[in-house]
């Protein structure tokens, strides 16, 4: 071996007929996850990144370690999956470092097939009493269980996905959750093994966990130290954050229910319910209500979710004369006993909100009751699957007219408030003291509906909202599993788009990347820039000149790999109104996404769109991004594969968030020029989309993520993951940047819901304990100036 691999481990294995694992490990460097190539009789097949566990290797010392070595932590295996017979009439199979020329490994004819192939899987600890992981290949889904002193402590079914990338034909593998026993929420360290059907122990068991009673800080309440220790224990909160299972809802909302508030003359509050099913139910539970006096009245209407108004308007006249607030519920709808008087004082500590809505669990028959934790006011969510319409309540002034203007469904009570808003015209904020309150805090139960009788209701409301704004729109019809649905399309916002696609050699994605753009997206007045940062191959140097002579501009920039700086460069010679940012490991799925992006933001307080992308195993890769996952930022839905509704049918419907990843990102040039760009001093390579969002966000634009706008991303497929030490220090630097920066905005996600876990896997489990969660509007974040070396 040459002098750069002679500390380099390094084996391979036939798995089965079509299937080659091994492992690549450097034992000067064992925090480096080698990317190696697969040469069969010389000619490379596949590229893959060294990064699966394999139980050999785990906490062997390794022979002549430099400085930086040590035991390996067993996470350098990889996987290939080669075409049915690939391998019939081959003869060697040689492993290589990517790009390299020596060999690491050979198999020569005849292949065997390996009598011990190894435990495919992984388990690790996420934090609290979680367990997460995923199983081998072939594995439907199975069940995993968790073992503590040789008993059986918790088991789980493997329900959700994960994307492992095992070379060109990556899969997705059955992904699982395990909830520990609370009892171990001791402050002690302890162990589990975990097993799977087979009784096979996966690669990572036994895992060490600690776990602390509604977080550290309270563990440590009773302490003689408080106090010095306090500011501690929050941090530690707040980086290893804990959950709870949904399916424990009905206990966490127990432990943790709200006392209602305090009104020192509270005055009535009117109800009205929706709907003669289960009325009487509704009103047992308003017999214990705290807090405020109240009336009910029982409505029916011509459809689901729909009311007479005259017989509103008489209620508003007559019975409930004297009240102010108002509070809409579906028959059957059981509400909490502080619910009302949450409303009233909600209202009345944002005097300029037309309406307030709050959380609530769906029942589930015999299985209990689901929790929907919802953002603070999102205008997307509200048009496409009408969120908050449900349970709200609203100002008599506001109700008076509504009516006059006819309104006759929940729906189109609630879009109502927005009929003046601005159809066209410059960038421009919608007054947030105007949006609704929301109150997080589960304060009702709903009672089962259909969805689908609901979306009638849904599509008339959104067809008088834009006729109102005298905004021209598409509304169409379209499935919904939790909530009614409906499909908006905009007109696209006309102007020219600029299209930037930064890349260095790897014609291998660039040109399926461009060759996409072309069959998909209707390309009005645009122009592509590839930004071309020092390629030397002769073959993307070809291309170069290919698509040069087609009309597509190429863009050269200099220097180390500084991806902000690259975007940077290519939006000071972009010629459109619009700049769409493209990774070039990106390829467009189906027509009309582009048309779909353009038409979001075409609403002139919408200042970036996101669009949901794929692994190619049909994971999804991004669906949004959640602030305050470990104090950081991450990717939504990460556990849930193409088709799967999400939460709360988020991955069917537009909703707004606080960051959209770059890998695909449409936005203004005006802002995007007035912003200064990306930050490329302090966000070169990650968080630079995250540091861009927040800035719109700060300004009071929304960020919108699209599902009508789907596309395939081989994630760090043309540089690689932060996983070498590098690379790591400096996902760590930027990490730390953010954090200095946007700190208090990483605690405070508005698209987020303070009931719901800040683990790495959002929306998928309860916060525990729950963080503050008083009324909010959207509010604006606030980004805080770091002097130079802090």
């Amino acid at each position: 071996m040459s002098d750069a691999t002679h500390t380099i481990h390094a084996s391979l294995v036939l798995l089965s007929e079509n299937r080659i694992g091994g492992h690549a490990f450097d034992s000067a460097h064992p925090l480096r996850r080698l990317a190696v190539d697969l040469l069969v009789d010389g000619r490379p097949v596949g590229l893959a990144r060294a990064v699966l566990y394999d139980a050999h290797l785990a906490g062997q010392p390794q022979a002549g370690a430099g400085e930086n070595g040590g035991a390996s932590d067993g996470c350098h295996g990889f996987v290939f999956s080669l075409p049915p017979g690939a391998l019939a009439q081959a003869r060697r199979l040689e492993l290589r470092l990517a790009n390299g020329e020596t060999a690491l490994a050979c198999l020569d004819a005849p292949f065997l097939i390996a009598q011990e192939a190894g435990q495919e899987g992984e388990a690790r600890w996420l934090g609290g009493l979680r367990l997460n992981g995923w199983l081998g290949a072939g594995v439907a889904e199975g069940r995993v269980r968790a073992l503590v002193e040789g008993q059986v402590v918790a088991e789980a079914r493997a329900s959700s996905w994960v994307h492992i990338d095992d070379g060109p034909k990556a899969r997705p593998r059955r992904a699982f959750d395990l909830f520990l026993p609370e009892h171990f929420a001791d402050g002690r360290a302890h162990q589990a093994r975990v097993i799977d059907d087979n009784g096979q122990e996966l690669p990572g068991s036994p895992v060490f966990f600690a776990a602390f009673a509604d977080g550290l800080a309270n563990f440590i309440r009773s302490g003689a130290d408080l106090e010095s220790q306090r500011l501690r224990a929050e941090f530690f909160d707040e980086i290893m954050p804990q959950s709870l299972p949904f399916t424990v809802i009905g206990e966490w909302r127990r432990r943790f229910a709200a006392q209602p508030p305090r009104e020192p003359e509270p005055t009535p509050v009117a109800v009205v319910l929706i709907g003669e099913a289960g009325a009487q139910e509704s009103l047992e539970t308003l017999e214990a209500q705290k807090g405020c006096d109240w009336l009910a009245a029982v409505l029916d209407g011509a459809g689901a979710a729909q009311f007479d108004p005259a017989a509103l308007g008489q209620f508003l006249d007559q019975d409930a004369s004297g009240c102010d607030t108002f509070v809409f519920a579906l028959g059957g709808t059981l509400l909490d006993p502080g619910a009302l008087a949450a409303f009233a004082a909600a209202l009345k500590a944002f005097p300029a909100a037309p309406w307030a809505y709050a959380d609530f669990t769906l029942s589930a028959g015999e299985e209990g009751e689901w929790p929907v934790a919802l953002p603070a006011f999102d205008y997307e969510r509200l048009l496409e699957q009408g969120a908050g319409a449900l349970f709200f309540a609203a100002r008599r002034d506001f109700l008076r007219a509504a009516l006059q203007a006819g309104v006759d469904s929940l729906f189109r009570l609630c879009n109502f408030a927005f009929d003046r808003r601005r159809a066209r015209g410059p960038r421009q904020s919608f007054p947030l003291a105007a949006t609704p309150v929301h109150i997080p805090g589960f304060l009702a139960r709903l009672p089962r509906f259909d969805a689908r009788a609901m979306g009638p209701a849904l599509m008339q409301a959104a067809k008088a909202h834009f006729d109102a704004r005298k905004a021209p729109a598409r509304i169409e019809p379209a499935l919904g599993f939790a909530f009614p649905r409906l499909k908006l399309a905009r007109p696209p916002a006309p102007g020219k788009v600029s299209i930037l696609i930064p890349t260095r050699d790897r014609v291998d994605l660039l040109r399926p990347c461009i060759d996409s753009l072309f069959a998909t997206a209707d390309l009005g007045p645009h122009e592509i820039i590839v930004l071309d940062n020092e390629s030397g191959q002769r073959e993307t140097l070809d291309y170069f000149e290919e698509i040069a002579a087609r009309g597509l501009r190429v863009f050269r920039v200099s220097g180390a790999f500084n991806f902000s700086g690259v975007i940077n460069a290519g939006a000071a010679v972009a010629t459109g109104q619009y700049l769409l940012l493209l990774n070039n490991d990106v390829e467009a799925l189906h027509k009309g996404w582009l048309e779909d992006m353009l038409g979001r933001i075409a609403e002139p307080d919408v200042g970036a769109v996101g669009a949901q992308l794929l692994w190619p195993s049909g994971v999804v890769q991004h669906g949004g991004v959640v602030l305050g996952p470990r104090l950081a930022a991450t990717h939504a839905f990460n556990d849930r594969i193409d088709g799967d509704p999400g939460y709360a049918d988020m991955l069917l419907a537009a909703h707004e968030c606080s960051a959209a990843t770059a890998a695909c990102l449409l936005t203004d040039k005006q802002l995007f020029d007035a912003a200064g760009g990306f930050d490329a001093l302090n966000f070169p390579i990650n968080f630079n989309d995250v540091d861009y969002c927040l800035k719109l966000r700060s300004q009071g634009l929304r960020v919108v993520q699209t599902p009508h706008a789907k596309l395939m991303h081989r994630e760090s497929a043309s540089r690689g993951k932060d996983e070498a030490p590098d690379k790591s220090q400096r996902m760590q630097r930027e990490l730390r940047n953010l954090r200095s920066a946007w700190g208090e905005g990483l605690l405070a996600d508005p698209s987020y819901s303070p009931l719901l876990s800040l683990d790495p896997i959002p929306f998928s489990a309860l916060a525990w304990p729950p963080r503050p969660a008083a009324p909010r509007q959207p509010g604006l974040p606030h980004r805080r100036a770091v002097p130079l070396g802090f």
